[in-house]
């Protein structure tokens, strides 16, 4: 066995290699906040131009995760589509692999028992990609998965006005936030959440990790009321159902579109995974279903967030 050994190691490398590999397009930056040294990553389209003003699309990673395993576990889909639709994107790193969403929902996340500024952070971040690059000030989204959803809900009520639209995927409003949102500014959402979800219920109850108690939520339903009542979506919802490609995923999914006829420019829209776990629909099962529960086929949630952020674009 002995003798084999360095050549595992050798092979393992160059996957591993293969995986962290990153396109010339994307770019680290760095910047000093609070004594402290944060990074993101800056995936330009490949046509970019100083000539032209390109939409910002912030994608920020879950608890645990990192900027750059967020890209892989969305199989990169979202660089696909900077490319295509001609928007940059952003994926910004959290201390210790988390966000400060609210400091009142629990301080067993690191960046909540820090207490890290993560909106001061990100707002001079911004601040730094609209003099470093052709950004449309007009046309800033964010979107995350668990925490990183829940840290762009923060974000759309700590800096209204500069939040276009967010997208919350297997995470919805957590009670700490929804306190504090009685005089929050409308801003556009898109919820898509799995009825299945072991971590982040989809009914209203606690986020559980390990058996660990992370803050209670409102859940799905209670979230798209609260939004409806800030934004004045109260017609009646359109409801679809997305085509079932994937016979095998153990999934369906149907999409609701929450009109407001007086203010059209507030959007709410959802997507309810019927059988998702805690997952980003379209992208890995990035770890096993008893854990996370299933991911959905039929869909990319990297496509539905984009199309979402692109309708509220003037």
């Amino acid at each position: 066995m002995s003798l084999f050994r360095p050549l595992i190691v050798t092979m393992l490398l160059i996957m591993l290699s293969s995986f962290t590999k990153v396109s010339a397009q994307d770019e680290k930056h760095s910047l000093w906040h609070e004594g402290r040294l944060r990074t993101y990553w800056v995936h330009l389209p490949k046509d970019y131009t100083p000539q032209n003003n390109y939409p910002l699309v912030l994608a920020l990673h879950g608890g645990g995760g990192t900027a750059k395993r967020f890209n892989r576990s969305t199989r990169s889909r979202f660089n696909e589509l900077a490319d295509e639709e001609n928007f940059v994107l952003v994926y910004p790193q959290g201390v210790k692999k988390s966000w400060n969403d609210n400091r009142k929902r629990d301080t067993l996340g690191a960046a909540r028992k820090l207490d890290i500024d993560d909106v001061g952070f990100i707002e001079k971040m911004i601040a730094a990609l609209e003099t470093d690059y052709s950004i449309n000030s007009n046309a800033i989204f964010s979107c995350g998965i668990s925490n990183g959803g829940l840290m762009s809900l923060t974000l759309a009520t700590a800096l209204p006005g500069k939040i276009k639209a967010i997208g919350m995927v297997a995470s919805n409003f957590s009670e700490a936030q929804a306190q504090e949102m009685e005089n929050a500014s409308p801003f556009s959402c898109l919820i898509i959440h799995g009825t299945e979800d072991p971590i982040f219920p989809y009914e209203e109850g606690d986020i559980t990790i390990f058996k660990q108690r992370r803050g209670k939520v409102l859940g799905f339903e209670k979230s798209l009321e609260l939004m409806r009542n800030l934004n004045g979506n109260f017609t009646p919802a359109i409801v679809r159902v997305i085509p079932n490609s994937s016979k095998k995923d153990g999934c369906t999914a149907v999409y609701s579109t929450f009109p407001n006829p007086n203010n059209p420019h507030w959007k709410l829209d959802a997507i309810t995974v019927i059988g998702g776990g805690h997952t980003w629909p379209g992208g890995t099962q990035y770890l096993p279903k008893k854990f996370i529960g299933k991911t959905s086929r039929d869909f990319n949630a990297c496509d539905s967030l984009w199309e979402f952020f692109k309708s509220t674009i003037d």
